[in-house]
């Protein structure tokens, strides 16, 4: 079933939408057309931003002016999974539900899993690092709450860009790494600290992306005969500890 598909089965069978996103990237994680779908058809949103605990101070702070009313939690650190808990139950409370029906909805790999695991207090979503664990819709238990997990789905116009960005897409087999590691780093230069406690690299806006790039590579090893450092497998390697987390922005 393709995205919209899935979206429609969820909003059919839910009495509250969560739509997740990653902190570390608001703008681009959440999809606007999910949100206006879901309140047409009167479906009380909840706006949830996942790994909290992979972005800056800096940028969590400008995230949460930029999105006010939305929550930010952590799954794997259990941060913020109470407040979200009890705002779903008031909000049920408030709609005379007794046992809300709660929709999940998401990019893959963008922490559904784990928000699921947290909020039922026990594992009982399958949670990985690669895009595409959760196969089919389950129902989970969680207290008064019948969260209805979906599978990660991608609508068909995305750019390959964004769900790189958001972890949705493996970087191996990517035509152009060095375009989404470049961005990447370009991000990273606004984050006092960021390559250098991932690298150990000095870092400043003087510095352009390719050379940050060769100095990433030299600190990794990834040169080819001559010294010369194999781009291609220092950008993956950017862009699988971005996706990791190993590299905070």
């Amino acid at each position: 079933m393709g995205f919209w598909g899935v979206v429609d089965d969820v909003v059919a069978n839910a009495d509250i939408l969560v739509i997740v996103g990653d902190a570390r990237m608001p703008e681009i994680s959440i999809n606007s057309e999910l949100e206006r779908k879901a309140k047409k058809h009167g479906k009380e949103v909840v706006i949830v931003f996942t790994k909290k605990d992979l972005a800056t101070s800096e940028r969590l702070e400008k995230a949460k002016k930029n999105f006010p009313e939305a929550f930010f939690v952590s799954g794997t650190q259990n941060e913020g999974v109470s407040e979200l808990r009890m705002h779903l139950q008031i909000t049920a409370k408030k709609m005379k539900i007794d046992e809300p029906r709660i929709g999940v909805v998401g990019y893959p790999n963008i922490g559904k899993s784990a928000l699921l695991n947290a909020l039922a207090r026990r594992a009982r979503a399958l949670v990985a690092d690669k895009p595409g664990t959760t196969r089919g819709v389950q129902w989970i238990k969680a207290g008064n709450l019948r969260i209805l997990d979906t599978p990660g789905v991608i609508p068909y116009d995305d750019r390959s860009t964004k769900l790189v960005l958001l972890g949705s897409k493996h970087p191996d087999g990517i035509s152009e790494p060095e375009k989404i590691a470049y961005e990447i780093v370009t991000m990273a230069k606004q984050s006092p600290g960021a390559l250098k406690e991932c690298y150990g690299i000095e870092s400043t806006l003087l510095k352009d992306e390719q050379t940050l790039v060769e100095e990433i590579g030299k600190k990794r090893g990834f040169l080819k005969k001559g010294g010369i450092v194999d781009e291609k497998k220092t950008c993956i390697q950017i862009i699988r500890d971005w996706q990791k987390g190993k590299l905070k922005i």
